[in-house]
């Protein structure tokens, strides 16, 4: 049998897309704290003549040329994935969603590449870093749904409450990233020692991102309780509150003991697991009225019932 051609290949390939989009903003984030974000410093060469770094850039152009290299691998992860889920959908084994998921992701690489290019081009903008930041946790986002496909993982119906507060929660943790990336670049960490800031007072950035995640840490205890009843629910809950409660810590000690590199690293990483458990409980709260919805197991039904469109 033809390795793209299996179902626990596709299967296997979609958490591949997921950890490695993880892995390029743990990466990245190595490159802003060792201030090597202009260690190769235009693109898409890494420097005049020469699309590797030379001895003279010495170890940052060694480690940012190591992170621009990791797209071609995440090319060739979503590459693969659409071919296997173009084969899937053909089998009739996945539905012809994950494939186009599969497309976006590639394009999203693509862009992502580009997008990367111009912060180097203009001198790390914090601006133009962030929304490298922005795309990243939406191909993350991306790629858990097509895990979820994959797997068919069922959605539980929830209360309308639960579903609205779900959503909500959702939102609220989108807005508090997007602070974190206004920190980030009203902060000392630019990647390179000539890179501008965006012109923020870093303490009072820190202090509203931190009031959003209090509130942000409130309503998911409420969204616990309404869960508390459902032993799935009560687990997706429990992760996310343990995501937030990791970056509060470490965001409150890396403030208060200026911002050590493990620390900040630390943080980004727990933001990739924070936006993981937050599209998780995204993408398995439903909400439908009647009994139907509720029994719904299969694919196609569950679709219909919960009225996903999957074709």
């Amino acid at each position: 049998m033809d390795l793209l051609t299996s179902s626990r290949t596709l299967r296997r390939l979609t958490i591949a897309n997921l950890v490695a989009n993880m892995v390029i903003i743990w990466t990245g984030a190595l490159v802003r704290l060792t201030k090597s974000g202009l260690g190769c410093p235009t693109w898409p060469q890494c420097e005049p003549g020469s699309y590797v770094p030379t001895p003279e850039q010495g170890l940052h152009g060694a480690i940012e040329f190591g992170n621009r290299l990791l797209t071609f691998v995440l090319a060739a992860i979503a590459l693969a994935t659409a071919i296997a889920a173009w084969r899937a959908f053909r089998r009739g084994t996945a539905p012809l969603r994950l494939f186009e998921l599969s497309i976006g992701v590639g394009l999203g690489i693509i862009a992502q590449a580009v997008i990367g290019g111009v912060s180097v081009l203009t001198q790390l903008d914090p601006w133009v870093v962030g929304l490298h930041m922005v795309a990243s946790v939406a191909l993350i986002l991306i790629c858990l749904r097509m895990v979820h496909l994959a797997h068919d993982i069922a959605p539980v119906v929830a209360s309308g409450t639960l579903y609205a507060l779900t959503r909500l929660i959702f939102l609220l943790g989108m807005v508090v990233v997007a602070l974190g990336v206004v920190v980030t670049g009203s902060g000392p960490h630019a990647g390179d020692g000539a890179a501008t800031r965006n012109g923020f007072d870093p303490e009072w950035t820190s202090k509203i991102h931190a009031w959003a995640v209090w509130a942000l840490v409130a309503l998911t205890v409420l969204a616990l309780v309404l869960a508390w009843g459902d032993a799935r629910l009560r687990t997706i809950w429990l992760a996310v509150l343990a995501t937030e409660l990791f970056q509060g810590v470490v965001g409150y000690v890396q403030y208060f003991t200026h911002l050590p590199i493990v620390l900040v690293l630390g943080h980004m990483i727990g933001t990739t697991l924070f936006v993981v458990a937050l599209g998780h409980a995204w993408y398995s709260t439903a909400y439908a009225d009647g009994p139907a919805a509720t029994r719904a197991t299969g694919p196609s039904e569950r679709d219909q019932a919960l009225g996903s469109g999957i074709r």
